[in-house]
């Protein structure tokens, strides 16, 4: 998961590999603005297969953020 994750952050935001950091927060790069958080949102949900609800879009500030979410995503579906 972590390596998706890290694939995703990457392509969308258009950072360097060397960039990537599991702190990495909103507003720490030009492109992670508010359109580039609903991108990378969207697709985090389509490449993970998962649904997030308004709420938990706004509290996502951090790659960590969105790490934890997919754990919780990933952990409250049957047969995980």
């Amino acid at each position: 998961m972590d390596e998706k994750l890290k694939r995703i952050v990457i392509d969308v935001l258009r950072i360097e590999e060397s960039d990537y950091r599991e702190d990495l927060k909103a507003g720490d790069l030009p492109a992670w603005d508010s359109l580039g958080h609903v991108n990378l949102l969207l697709e985090v949900q389509k490449a993970f297969g998962v649904t997030f609800d308004v709420n938990e879009m706004v509290e996502v500030e951090s790659v960590d953020d969105l790490r934890r979410m997919l754990m919780k995503h990933n952990a409250s579906r049957p047969g995980t």
